[in-house]
């Protein structure tokens, strides 16, 4: 779907606390990012010590929420999963039992596969948020476009939607992306193409915030903030190429044109 990894749609009937958790999952980015926002509006801290604030709270609460897949790994690891084959619907029925079930939490939050990236998507997500409070103060988007009340207010709202997003992909569930450079996420890579995208819009108004005396990086910044909302969009039609094909791409371009290479196949190569 377009919101990424929230499963609103599901083949068979579930309890309304399955949607309900996932809803307040996806938010949770936006809500210690508004805890941020407000206190900067408030003039209580500056605008980077509110990134700070917003990004470490960011990043305790995705510790939080991989633990608590862990825990509940742990818990259930000699238990046979809990779901039956619809052959109807081609999918996995799952059996649910409370709010907060064992079940329940797996189903939601299916976890990492390695325990590095329990920590490093998690500081990527705390990143995100911090920055992502920064990119989306509500002060700094009046500024770019001339005080306009509406511009600002579209910007915030939809572009803490993208964040969120790229923040669900990293610590709850990552989306099943349309472009795909191989089958398998052997290391999981596919989870960091979203917030790798945010980031590059990101860097944009950071360089803009130090050079602010160059007027043509004005003009792009303001443009990648109304293309920032049209991420969503991008991600869900596949028009974005994965990181590893991004990557693998880049590398044949820094060959061709940098280094004077050939894109022609030879016995050597």
């Amino acid at each position: 779907s377009t919101l990424g990894g929230p499963q609103f749609k599901l083949g068979y009937c579930a309890p309304s606390y399955i949607y309900l958790n996932q809803i307040l999952l996806f938010l949770i980015p936006w809500i210690l990012g508004g805890i941020g926002t407000l206190i900067y509006q408030l003039n209580v801290l500056q605008d980077y010590c509110t990134a700070a604030l917003s990004g470490g709270l960011m990043l305790v609460a995705a510790i939080i929420i991989q633990g608590i897949n862990l825990y509940a790994t742990q818990k259930t690891a000699p238990v046979e999963r809990m779901h039956v084959h619809n052959i109807l619907t081609e999918e996995d029925e799952w059996e649910f039992s409370s709010c907060i079930g064992f079940e329940t939490i797996k189903f939601i939050i299916p976890g990492k596969k390695y325990i590095i990236n329990v920590f490093f998507h998690s500081l990527v997500a705390g990143v995100l948020c911090g920055l992502g409070t920064w990119y989306l103060l509500p002060s700094r988007i009046a500024s770019l476009y001339g005080d306009n009340i509406g511009t600002t207010v579209v910007i915030f709202i939809f572009g803490w939607l993208t964040v969120c997003i790229g923040e669900f992909s990293l610590i709850v569930n990552t989306a099943s992306e349309t472009a795909s450079y191989q089958a398998l996420d052997t290391y999981e890579i596919v989870p960091l193409m979203r917030p790798f995208y945010i980031f590059v819009f990101i860097a944009v108004d950071l360089a803009h915030r130090f050079v602010a005396d160059v007027a043509a990086l004005k003009l792009v910044n303001q443009v990648m903030h109304i293309t920032f909302l049209s991420l969503p969009l991008l991600w869900t039609l596949g028009i974005l190429p994965p990181l590893d094909a991004l990557f693998l791409w880049g590398m044949e371009q820094v060959l061709e044109l940098g280094l004077g290479g050939s894109p022609m196949s030879s016995n050597v190569r």
